[in-house]
């Protein structure tokens, strides 16, 4: 597989990616990668799974608020 690797000042990259502050100001090594798409997502047919889960709307929508309560909030 071909790639790049390049270090850049990261400075360079800030109006591209927005990066941490502990990557600021330095030099960073950059690889570019090509991305390789698997062939079961661009075959991908939601309506083959209608009906998939056993569970009724209500109790969907009572386990997502109790999973929702769990989260810690900022």
């Amino acid at each position: 597989m071909d790639f790049i690797r390049k270090i850049v000042n990261s400075n360079d990259l800030e109006s591209i990616v927005s990066l941490p502050n502990e990557l600021k100001n330095k030099k960073v090594e950059m690889l570019i990668l090509p991305l390789e798409e698997k062939e079961s997502r661009k075959n991908f047919k939601p309506e083959e799974f209608k009906g998939i889960i056993n569970m009724k709307e209500e109790e969907i929508k009572k386990d997502l608020t109790d999973m929702r309560k769990e989260w810690e909030r900022y």
